[in-house]
């Protein structure tokens, strides 16, 4: 499944009109932290990319999710480094 920026809204789509839910159960096959990952996901295509999905793969293979065609996304360190910034942020603020 290729999720890619729909101009429209802020939810991902696939090419094949897949729906929000469809990537969230997609994502929760490569993490527990749907909201996380979906902040993850959504980063990446506000910014114009896309992101494979290939299914054909395992869940641990590190091509299993791809930025664009070739580029691995560990969503679990992309999610480690939302919190970090999101703490260091925080605590900035105070």
């Amino acid at each position: 499944m290729v999720i890619r920026p729909d101009m429209d809204c802020d939810l991902p789509s696939g090419i094949n009109g897949g729906s929000q839910q469809d990537v969230s159960k997609i994502a929760g096959r490569y993490t527990d932290d749907l909201k996380n990952a979906s902040m993850v996901i959504n980063s990446y295509l506000r910014r114009g990319e896309f992101i494979v999905f290939d299914l054909t793969r395992l869940e641990d293979d590190p091509l299993a999710i791809r930025l664009r065609f070739d580029t691995p996304l560990n969503l679990q360190k992309e999610i480690g480094a939302r919190q970090k910034r999101k703490e260091k942020s925080a605590s900035a603020n105070k």
